[in-house]
């Protein structure tokens, strides 16, 4: 035979057998090799244990300070807002409070595909629940603070539908609001004066009270503005009390960490941990829903289309407009 050849059948017939491997020796695996999940007595791998930990409220960080809101942990600020919260006082037709669209029993919504306060608004009103911890607010995010954000509703014409003028005359004049504002945020100004502080004035869409609020001086403006903002500041300290309790799903993780199997079938049915692994893993709504809170913080374009009689809605896109142009951006 040709010694090449020879060779040749030699080489290849090597390569066979290492690629083949020797009987009675345990081949030895490829280092970029995944190993495969081994499922612990309780029915999940160590990872799906790791991720659903990632979801259970009780990793949940403790709520970081507000920067921009120096009374956000004042207990007496919360206390004033969560009194601000429910009274309908605050709306042109005192018909409307926060509650209105954030109620207590709806988990902080109303329910409704399109909330109504003095008339319909665009989207439905998010929850509160937890939303202390957003760095945005609003779904479309034209808001970098919670304080900021309350104010908004409380000037749009279709949510209370009344400006800032209208309420400082509230706090000042009510003596109950009066004394726990300047308990909180020192001495209220003398707004009795009604040719430097109308009844009506703001920077709002009624074209008379936006005329009134031009014709103030800037300095009077100022002391209103002063005084909106701590209104915002007050019912933000009392939604950084509205917090998340823990859920049967929550239930299902801390019987899990346990090693209880008891508790876990109690917390969950057979239909809702099978939905559990679908959410985690081929489904992959963990993607966006994710960490205790079940959100990324993030906007996402879910290709929902708009109802035909709803007004065009840009989105993330005019929220971030707004959000730069805010008078209260931080």
């Amino acid at each position: 035979m040709n010694t090449r050849i020879y060779a040749s059948i030699l080489l290849w017939l090597a390569i066979f057998l290492v690629s083949c491997g020797v009987p009675g020796e345990t081949a030895t695996p490829s280092p970029t090799a995944v190993p495969t999940a081994k499922t612990t007595p309780l029915g999940w791998t160590d990872n799906e244990i790791a991720t659903l930990k990632s979801l259970w409220l009780g990793s949940l960080p403790n709520l970081p300070p507000d920067p921009s809101n120096a009374y956000g942990d004042n207990p007496e600020a919360a206390a004033l807002g969560q009194q601000i919260f429910f009274d309908t006082r605050f709306s042109s037709n005192g018909r409307v409070s926060c509650a209105t669209c954030h109620q207590p029993d709806r988990y902080f919504t109303d329910g409704l595909p399109r909330s109504e306060g003095i008339g319909q608004t665009m989207r439905g009103a998010p929850t509160i629940v937890g939303i202390a911890y957003s760095p945005w607010f609003f779904w479309d995010g034209r808001r970098d603070s919670q304080w900021s954000q309350a104010l908004t509703p409380l000037e749009s014409a279709v949510e209370h539908g009344a400006n800032r003028t209208f309420y400082a005359h509230i706090l000042a004049e009510d003596s109950g609001y009066r004394a726990q504002y300047e308990a909180i945020f020192g001495p209220l100004p003398d707004l009795s004066g009604r040719s430097r502080f109308p009844d009506s004035a703001g920077p709002v869409e009624d074209e008379t009270a936006r005329a009134a609020w031009e014709a103030m001086s800037p300095t009077d403006r100022d002391t209103i503005n002063r005084i909106f903002a701590n209104m915002g500041k007050a019912i933000a300290a009392y939604e950084r009390q509205i917090m998340p309790g823990p859920a049967p799903f929550d239930e299902y993780v801390t019987a899990l960490l346990d090693g209880n199997e008891a508790a876990m079938q109690a917390a969950l049915t057979e239909d809702e941990v099978a939905g559990l692994r679908l959410f985690i893993g081929e489904a992959k709504c963990i993607r966006c829903h994710n960490g205790p809170l079940f959100t990324n913080n993030s906007f996402h374009n879910a290709a929902v289309p708009a109802a035909a009689e709803a007004a065009l809605d840009m989105g993330r896109i005019k929220g971030v407009q707004e959000a730069v142009e805010n008078e209260f951006k931080i």
